[in-house]
Order: C-alpha cells, then sequence, then structure tokens
C-alpha cells in the first residue's frame, strides 16, 4: 500500500475543470436506502470557492462529473449529472479580498426519467427487462412522429443536433442494450392505463420483479433482474478496512412482516405467512403490489418475502471505509472507486455483536471528499435478503453431490 490523497475534480460540461483549492467539499448519494425500494435520483452536491469578481462558468442543466483519483494517480468517475441548482454567496468582500462559495447541486439520469411521460399507446405482456428497456427508449428517444409537422429548422437552436434534441441523452439511449438485463425474470401484465412519468412506471416494472433500476458511476441507467446479483464476485473488506466508528446495527420491530398479501393481475391476490414468527412478535401483516401476470410467480414473492423479513435484520446499516488510511490496500481501494452499486461485498471481520460475517450487495453509495480525505459508504443488504433460498445459478457448475453429507437433502441448503 502506498500514502494516498484523493484530490478531487469536478469537471463541467465535459470540458472546464475545476479542482485543488477551488473545492471546499463534495458528497454524493447514489442507489437506494434499502433493499425493499428502489433507487432515488443520484443527488451531487459541491461547494466550490473563488474569488468573487472570477465568476465560474457555469449554467442550469449543465452536465457535472465528480473524479478522484486511484492509487496510481488515474482519475475516476464517481458520478455523474446535470446542475439543478446554483446557490452563490459572499463570504467575504473588501479591500483585504473576497470570497465567493458556490453551491451547486446536480441530479442524476433518473430526474431526467421523471420528467419524461410514456405509456399512451399501452405496453403489451412481457418480461421486466423488456418492459423496462420499452419504457426507457420511449422516454429519451425523440422519433419523426412526436415533432410537431409545422415545425421548421429555423425554429430550433442552431447548436442543436438530432442526437440532443429536446434534452435526449444519446449516450443512455445507446447503452440500454447493454445495460439493461433482457428479457428479465418475471412476466408483466398487459399496461393500458394510458400516459404517466416514465420513472414511476420503471420502478413498477422494476419493483414487480424484485430487480433494480439504477444509476452507475458513468451516469447512465441500468436495470439489474432479480438473477442477475447470483454471478457478482463480492469483494472482501477487512478490519484494516472497516472503521469501526460508526457501524450501527438496528433491529426494528416495524420492519418484520410475518402475514404478507402480494396482489397481482386483475387484483388477484395470494398470501403467506411464518407460524413460528407470529408466536414470537405477534401477527405483523404487509402488503405489495405488483404487475404481475402468473399466479405461480406472485406466490413465489410471498414465499421469498416471508423468508426475508419474518425476522429481525442482524447487520449492520452501513459499512464505512476512510479511502486515504493508509491501511487500506491499494488493490482494495482501487476496487471500492471504480464500484457500482448492486455490486456483492464480503467480510468475516465484524465485531461479535454484529455477527462476525457479512455477505451481501451494495444498495447505496455515499461519498464525502475534502482535497485530502475521501470517505466512502455502502448502504448493504444481506444476500438472504434477496436469495432467501438458494437457486440453482448461486450453486458452482463443478459441485457434485459427493461434496455433501449422504443424507443431505436440496431443502438443506
Amino acid at each position: 500500500m502506498t500514502a494516498y490523497t484523493p484530490y478531487p475534480k469536478v469537471i463541467f460540461g465535459g470540458a472546464t475543470e475545476y479542482a485543488d483549492e477551488t473545492i471546499s467539499n463534495i458528497s454524493i448519494s447514489l442507489g437506494r436506502r434499502d433493499i425493499f425500494e428502489q433507487a432515488l435520483p443520484a443527488l451531487i452536491n459541491l461547494e466550490l470557492w473563488t474569488d468573487a469578481n472570477t465568476p465560474l462558468n457555469l449554467t442550469l442543466s449543465q452536465s457535472v462529473d465528480v473524479q478522484i483519483q486511484d492509487s496510481n494517480g488515474n482519475y475516476e468517475n464517481l458520478a455523474e449529472g446535470i446542475i439543478s441548482d446554483i446557490d452563490i454567496s459572499l463570504a467575504a468582500y473588501g479591500s483585504e479580498g473576497s470570497i465567493a462559495i458556490y453551491r451547486i447541486t446536480a441530479v442524476g439520469a433518473l430526474a431526467s426519467l421523471n420528467k419524461r411521460l410514456v405509456g399512451s399507446n399501452g405496453y403489451a405482456k412481457q418480461f421486466d427487462g423488456d418492459r423496462i428497456y420499452d419504457i426507457l427508449f420511449e422516454a429519451f428517444v425523440t422519433s419523426w412522429n412526436e415533432v410537431a409537422p409545422s415545425l421548421t429548422w429555423q425554429q430550433v437552436p442552431a447548436i442543436t443536433t438530432w442526437e440532443n434534441y429536446e434534452g435526449n441523452n444519446q449516450t443512455v439511449i445507446d447503452n440500454l442494450a447493454t445495460s439493461i438485463t433482457q428479457p428479465g425474470d418475471f412476466e408483466l401484465t398487459a399496461y393500458s392505463d394510458g400516459e404517466t412519468d416514465a420513472l414511476t412506471l420503471a420502478q413498477d416494472a422494476a419493483q414487480s420483479a424484485r430487480g433494480y433500476l439504477y444509476e452507475g458511476r458513468d451516469g447512465q441507467i441500468y436495470y439489474d433482474a432479480y438473477s442477475t446479483r447470483t454471478s457478482r464476485v463480492p469483494l472482501t473488506l477487512t478490519q484494516n478496512d472497516l472503521l469501526a466508528d460508526g457501524l450501527r446495527q438496528a433491529a426494528q420491530w416495524s420492519e418484520i412482516v410475518n402475514d404478507v398479501t402480494i396482489t397481482y393481475k386483475n387484483g388477484q391476490t395470494v398470501n403467506s405467512a411464518d407460524g413460528d414468527s407470529q408466536f414470537t412478535y405477534g401477527q405483523l401483516s404487509g402488503s405489495k403490489s405488483t404487475s404481475l401476470e402468473n399466479g405461480s410467480d406472485a406466490q413465489d414473492q410471498a414465499d421469498a418475502y416471508i423468508a426475508s423479513r419474518a425476522y429481525p435484520r442482524t447487520y449492520p446499516e452501513e459499512l464505512t471505509i476512510a479511502l486515504h488510511s493508509p491501511t487500506v490496500s491499494d488493490a482494495t481501494r482501487d476496487a471500492l472507486i471504480t464500484m457500482n452499486v448492486s455490486s456483492a461485498v464480503f467480510t468475516d471481520d465484524l465485531p461479535a455483536v454484529f455477527g462476525t460475517t457479512f455477505d451481501g450487495y451494495v444498495e447505496g453509495i455515499k461519498w464525502n471528499l475534502t482535497r485530502y480525505t475521501a470517505f466512502m459508504t455502502l448502504v448493504c443488504s444481506a444476500q438472504s435478503e434477496t436469495y432467501p433460498h438458494q437457486i440453482w445459478l448461486q450453486i458452482a457448475p463443478v459441485l457434485t453431490w459427493a461434496t455433501y453429507n449422504s443424507t443431505t437433502k436440496w431443502s438443506d441448503l
């Protein structure tokens, strides 16, 4: 391991860079707060200082990239968005000098998705990945039949191209074929409820199918179907990586659900319950509304929901790593810098009060940066919350039954 300083920089409009003393602090939030909801739009908060007589070259909707150095001094993207708010204040002004403070908020691509309407022609019955692809494609692509017939080129701004017409993000469009898991794992019922915002419709499809719609550190939109995570190789974190200060586990009675009802096509319902949990904690009911087509899928989800929520959580809510710490290895630091939401993590170095071992997934990432420090916080869920039962994709292809005790049954795994 080597001495490390992040030296963050911010790039506006793909060209204008600010770094060094200009940057006071940066905070970033990607992903979701827990496994039971979908991701919020990425949020980037920047505080930049400059001479009051030297304004920064910034405008609303301008692109923002936040980068830090890896262990080899190469810059890597942490997050990308567009400027949504600019606040300027004076910290000092006078004969001895002046300081202007820019407080800038940028939001990720999911925020743009929230501003676009889709679904006027409906969607046929299809799997979740295909549904989300169609929603995003409709949201971000402008076709000829959507352009007013009376529009002339003279009315279009001179800097406009077809790729950026109406604020289209051509990179997002080009990325969809590889960033969206298709076809997906669960069949969704046909949609015919009329036009609505694209984010709501896409998140409903993702939530119905137990998938995850999120933004990567490159600013693009990704969708992981339910089975996608099974192939993720976990990054192992050691005691040298994790900050013990701030580790917190909160077992909450309000999170326990031991009697669940799942609603699917045309308002039909299925139910699942855990009698032992009800005996211990009392009957704690919950419900989930989905767009699922098939009752068998709804029942599988109900059973999985009970398996993952009938008992309290026993792991820390967040894992924090100080990347500037000399105890963090270069390899681990660089892997964390390039980590995306929905990655897998593992550690067997937690204090005993947290169960020592944690095996799970990154649901959200939070960054707090200064010129010399980089704190990364992983918001995690346990693997058992995504896959409460073993599925074939989780078993190594070369594994044989001879590996197990002769009395072992599939239901024991």
